[in-house]
Parts: structure tokens; sequence; C-alpha cells
């Protein structure tokens, strides 16, 4: 069967997979890993694959519906976002209008909200919930007659009987992951003329992004991916396969700068990711990479870690108050976060600091402190974000539930840009505060005499370091003194009842007065 798996066009470097997904402000392009996963898996079932990525091939709509309309498939899956969605299901529809196929859709927002999806969109005929891999592979076989004879009998999906919507069942997680296709052989085989143009603001680039495990043993309430797509328990993939794959990585892609492991929480088993290291160092392997980590890696850990090649270490803070992290479940204890960071300095781990603002209890005062506590620790890079309570996670839940999350309407969650703009409101803070205030901390933070002076000093001494420093500064100096855009216009596609951009003011407005 012809199978066409779309990242779908919309704003110029928007990045979907980012687990806030905009266009960002470091000039960062995430590569569709999920998305490639699951195509991986289809094509190994014996199926002929299209794979476009249309915001790192630079395709607009039109440009993206010629090149599906010259493949001819006979299916197409999407790749969706919260931000995206009324987006992505405009573009679902023109597929169907343009070629008559069946369409899906898959993603942390189609796993959260399939029926809501189908219910909006008569031209999307399935949605994948939860991990796509097998799903989607069994939705094909269903399609090409020689799997499930009725849709009802594929777990993971939402259908339509007739007009109905219908959801079945979610399809178990994947428990052997060793099973699954090398990600980095599906972006080799489909996506390797934009190979460059993927770039992340804090990595040595071009970069590979692959998993080493799925799931997170951690239940942070803002984050997405494990509250949809992969669950709370860890599984790893053998050691010796991850190794193997990096060694492929490193022969297949020239001039790589480093793997990034996407895994939610590389550290989370410290005796593998010791494991790993030691397998690295055992075979030689010179290859650089960075990973997503807690602020809790013990220092023997870290040293293990830096002689296997690690570079960087990407950590979400958050917050530096302790009640701010308990509300959100991040559970670190006091002096967690300087102790780490004083580890990772003598092992001589770079680190990039994630830092969010409008979590549930904080306050003006909360957010200075936190940006006080950002230059304290002063990792070699940082972001500041607002709350961006997605759909199918605790975050969300609870803003709804308490009155602070201002709008449904998905287009208001990004400005007219594509870049953050929340709905989130707390007591005292609107959401155009909240982002006022993160565009306020980046200056504070990049703007330090010394910081600017540390990063020309690695720009002009350290050639692997250069673009990333040179390229991130230019993007980010665009947007350090830039007014924060509108929000977007509404797509049409927004419920009938939903509040306007007006509306939002006015009860941000009665928020801060209360």
């Amino acid at each position: 069967m012809k199978v066409v798996f779309l990242n779908p066009p919309y704003f110029p470097m928007f990045s979907r997979e980012s687990r806030s997904p905009s266009v960002t402000k470091s000039s960062t392009l995430y590569w569709p890993m999920f998305m490639c996963y699951a195509a991986g898996c289809v094509e190994e079932d014996g199926n002929e694959l299209l794979v476009l990525d249309s915001p790192a091939m630079d395709l607009d709509l039109d440009a993206t519906l010629e090149k599906i309309k010259a493949f001819k498939p006979e299916f197409a899956v999407l790749n969706t976002s919260t931000p995206s969605i009324n987006n992505d299901m405009r573009v679902g529809k023109a597929i169907k209008e343009a070629l008559g196929c069946p369409v899906a859709m898959m993603g942390t927002h189609a796993t959260a909200e399939p029926i809501e999806i189908l219910e909006r969109e008569p031209a999307i005929d399935y949605v994948i919930i939860g991990e796509a891999d097998y799903t989607a592979r069994e939705l094909v076989r269903h399609l090409r007659g020689d799997g499930p004879s009725e849709a009802s009998n594929v777990l993971g999906i939402a259908w339509r009987d007739g007009e109905t919507p219908k959801q079945n069942a979610e399809r178990p997680k994947i428990e052997d992951i060793n099973t699954l296709p090398w990600v980095s052989k599906v972006y080799r085989k489909h996506l390797f003329s934009c190979y460059k143009r993927y770039f992340y603001g804090a990595n040595i680039n071009p970069l590979i992004v692959i998993l080493s495990g799925r799931g997170c043993p951690f239940r942070c309430t803002y984050c997405v991916v494990p509250q949809t797509l992969t669950g709370h328990t860890y599984r790893k993939r053998d050691v010796a396969d991850v190794v193997d794959e990096m060694a492929y990585i490193k022969s297949a892609f020239p001039d790589l700068g480093e793997i990034f492991f996407e895994d939610d929480t590389f550290t989370a088993h410290p005796g593998r990711t010791v494991e790993l290291c030691e397998e690295v160092i055992r075979r030689g392997l010179k290859v650089t990479w960075s990973a997503n980590a807690r602020a809790d890696v013990k220092p023997d850990v870290l040293k293990v870690m830096k002689k296997a090649g690690c570079r960087e270490l990407c950590v979400g803070f958050e917050s530096c108050s302790t009640d701010v992290l308990k509300n959100v479940k991040k559970g670190l204890a006091d002096g967690m976060a300087e102790r780490f960071m004083d580890g990772a300095n003598k092992a001589g781990i770079l680190i990039h600091g994630c830092f969010m603002v409008g979590n549930l209890g904080d306050t003006p005062e909360t957010l200075q402190a936190t940006l006080e506590f950002a230059k304290k620790l002063n990792p070699n890079t940082a972001q500041f974000y607002p709350i961006m309570a997605y759909p199918g996670t605790t975050a969300y839940k609870e803003a709804k539930e308490r009155g602070e999350l201002a709008s449904d309407d998905y287009d208001l969650w990004l400005d007219k840009d594509g870049q953050h703009n929340t709905t989130v409101i707390r007591k005292g803070l609107t959401s155009q505060q909240l982002v006022n205030f993160c565009d306020r901390a980046r200056r504070e933070f990049y703007l330090r005499p010394k910081y600017v002076w540390k990063q020309a000093v690695m720009a002009l001494t350290n050639g692997r370091e250069r673009y990333r420093v040179f390229r991130g500064a230019g993007t980010l100096f665009k947007h350090l003194f830039r007014k924060h855009g509108a929000p977007q216009a509404s797509s049409g596609y927004s419920r009938p009842k939903e509040p306007s951009a007006k509306d939002i003011a006015a009860k941000q407005a009665a928020t801060v007065d209360a």
C-alpha cells in the first residue's frame, strides 16, 4: 500500500514535536521523531512510503499537495500538536478533497482529543491514539485487506461508524521497544535532503535525535508526552542496540555534530546510564551526544557520561519555589539543583536549563526569584517559557477546573508569528504578563556582560561550538527587544461559544483585579 506520512505545513520553522510546539526564538527546528518511528514500522511491513516534513522542506500547502498528488497515496497519516490542530485539520481536509484517500491523525493532541477531532472535521477518517507505531501498521493492514476486517477491531484508534465517531480501547504500550526500527534509518532514507535544516539552539549541529527508551517514571503535571503517548514506565532498549545505532549514525550522516537522546529522562535509571556509557567507552566509539536529564544525577555518573562523549544535558529546573515544584509534582529537593550544577561543572558537561513560569502557585515574587535562581545556576543556555497546559495533561485539567484556562480556542495558543501565547491565567498574573516576563527574563539572562563574554570566548576558541553560538545568538537577539505579537485570528474551527481575544483580555483583567 502507498502511504504518506506528513508533518503538515504551518508557520515556517514550526516545531510540532517540541514539548511546547511553536516557532522558537532560537531558530530551533525539531525532527518529527515520533512520526518517523511510526513510518518505519509501516514501511517494514511491506508498504511504499512518502515521508514529508513541510516545515523543514519549506513547503507551503500547495507545494505539499503537489508532492502528495505525484505520489498517489492510498492512505495519509498527519502529525499533529495542540497549537497547530486547526491548521492540521485544514490540511487533512485538503488532502481528502484532492485525492479522496482515507486520512488519519496521530500525535499528542490526537491522543488527547480523538473524538473532538472527528466531530470537528468530517474529512478525518481515523485518529491514532497513544504510541502510533503498531497501531498505524495494523490500520494499514486493515485498509489493505490482510488485517482486522473491521475498524472496530483495531486497537488504539478512533473512527467513524457511518456518521458516528467511535473510540476503541487503547493499544497496550510496546513492551519490547528493541523491535522498533531505527528512526535514524528512516531519517537517512526519507529526510536526508533536509538533514541539516534541523537545528537545536543548545546543541552542536547538525544533529540526529533518537530514543534509547520510552516513557518517564516521573509525573510532572505539565509534561505532555508521557501523559499522552509513552506512559510512566521507562521501557529501555538493549544497550548494545542503542550503541549499534550510534555507530550507524556516525557513519551515515556526514558532518554529524552530535546525537541527542530525546528520552524524557535519559538518566532515570542511573545504573543503566552508566552501563550504556561503559559500552560506548569499551567500543572506543568517538561520538558526541547529549540528553534530557533531571537535576538529580550524581557526580560519579556525570563523570562517566562525560568520558563516554556526553557534551550537554537538557534539564528542567522550572522554578526555585519548593511549593511550586510540589504543585507540579517535580519532586526536586532544596539544594539539589545547586549540587547538580556543581557536579556538572566539575565533570565538564554543559547544561541547558529550562524555566517555566505560571505554574500553580506562581506569583510575581516567585517568578522574579526564579529568574535570579537561573542567573545563579548560570547554565550554558537557558529558556524561559510560559506554562502551556495541553489537553491530556493534569495541568490542563487543573486549569480548567480552577477557571484559569481562558480559552479552548487552540489558535490562541500561539501569537500571529507562531510563538508561544499561553491562555493560562493565574490570580494576579494574566497570560500576557507571563509571556512578558519570559521576554524580560531572556534579556536579563543573556545580556549579562559575563555571560556574553563567556559565549564569545567559546565561539572564538571552539570551532564546533561557533556555529551554534552565532546562529542561536543572531536569532535570539532579534527577539530580545521584540514586542510580543497579538494572538492569531481564529481559524473558524473553534467551537461557536469560545471567547474572543477581547473576551480573554477582559477575563484576565478581572482575574488580576480579584
